[in-house]
């Protein structure tokens, strides 16, 4: 499973954050790319109507709910996950080539700001009318991204997957293929397949 590279924007309101991003997903999907996109807000708010069906399944306890029509399927989680949380559950539903958070805090996510807001963590880029400027940084870290995907150790407990880091990554991919090269009848290792049960 390729995981995505996941870029934050933020800014204060009315400063072009919304315009901006439906530029690059236009931009990024003429291109061929896949794009998801998360909206982060501080406000109160939900997208289920109260009163409607799907608002009335929650009310009764369900966590999840799901509305499915011709033209779309919405998944409702009733319930805050954090920034981590949301990319596994995307990384669980599609292979996509970028993620764009709007409203991006979490320090480990590459942040473009806009406007004179006060600079947050890992920010990669402040944008000041440039637009082929962020579409070269985008396209240039999915393709450091697509480099790494031979690398790529994927662990999933529980049916989840664990999104590793590049030590981690590189521990378990070598402890297990060191242990294996001792083992007889193995003479070349080109595809681990390890699924085991507590």
């Amino acid at each position: 499973m390729k995981t995505p590279t996941v870029f934050g924007f933020y800014g204060e309101s009315d400063t072009g954050k919304t315009s901006l991003i439906e530029k690059i997903i236009n931009r990024l999907t003429d291109d061929g790319y896949k794009l998801a996109t998360v909206k982060i807000t501080d406000k109160k708010i939900g997208i289920d109507t109260k009163g409607k069906d799907t608002w009335r399944h929650s009310q009764a306890g369900s966590k999840l709910v799901v509305l499915s029509s011709p033209v779309e399927t919405d998944f409702m989680l009733k319930e805050n996950k954090d920034i981590d949380e949301i990319l596994q559950h995307i990384n669980q539903v599609e292979g996509y080539d970028v993620v764009l958070v709007e409203g991006a805090h979490d320090p480990s996510i590459p942040k473009i700001r806009i406007g004179d807001i006060p600079e947050r963590d890992n920010t990669i880029f402040s944008y000041k009318g440039d637009f082929d400027g962020v579409i070269a940084i985008i396209k240039s870290e999915v393709a450091k991204n697509k480099d790494h995907v031979e690398e790529e150790v994927s662990v999933r407990v529980n049916g989840k997957p664990v999104i590793l880091t590049e030590f981690p990554s590189q521990f378990i991919k070598k402890t297990i293929t060191g242990m294996l090269r001792s083992l007889k009848g193995v003479d070349e290792i080109k595809d681990v397949e390890i699924r085991f049960k507590i």
